[in-house]
């Protein structure tokens, strides 16, 4: 007996076809988007460097920047006060939606940053940090 194929068969075919192209899209997707957001959080080589470098000029460094901005503020060099300074001043000029600690904000064109970011003196702050370490490991550990 010789088997016969029916319509039924070949759109189930089909289907299978499509469920197997869909799952492999899917883990694609998947696969691209972890890889965009690893390569977005990895932030700059200084950074990486400050991180994961375990040259003693270097941690030195990172302590006491970081000691200083913890417990000694009037120590900060203007320079970082400075950049604290203009980033939470500064007027918006594009529309800003984002989100700080899971709570969703809108900046508007024409409003100060401090106004309508809830981060933004920890963003400010956190930036400054960074950039005096970055600066202090390229004057002393050459």
């Amino acid at each position: 007996m010789a088997l016969q194929t029916t319509s039924f068969k070949i759109a189930r075919y089909i289907l299978l076809a499509l469920v197997l192209v869909l799952c492999i899209g899917i883990i694609t997707w998947t696969l691209i988007a972890r890889n965009r957001a690893d390569q977005s959080t990895s932030g700059t080589v200084e950074n990486v460097i400050r991180i994961t470098n375990t040259d003693p000029c270097v941690q030195s460094v990172n302590n006491a920047v970081s000691q200083m901005w913890a417990y000694n503020a009037a120590s900060i060099p203007q320079k970082y006060r400075d950049m604290v300074t203009q980033y939470v001043n500064e007027k918006i000029t594009t529309r800003i939606n984002g989100s700080c600690n899971d709570v969703r904000f809108v900046c508007r064109p024409g409003q100060i940053r401090r106004d309508c970011d809830p981060c933004a003196l920890g963003s400010a702050r956190q930036f400054a940090i960074e950039q005096q370490i970055s600066d202090m490991i390229a004057e002393q550990c050459k």
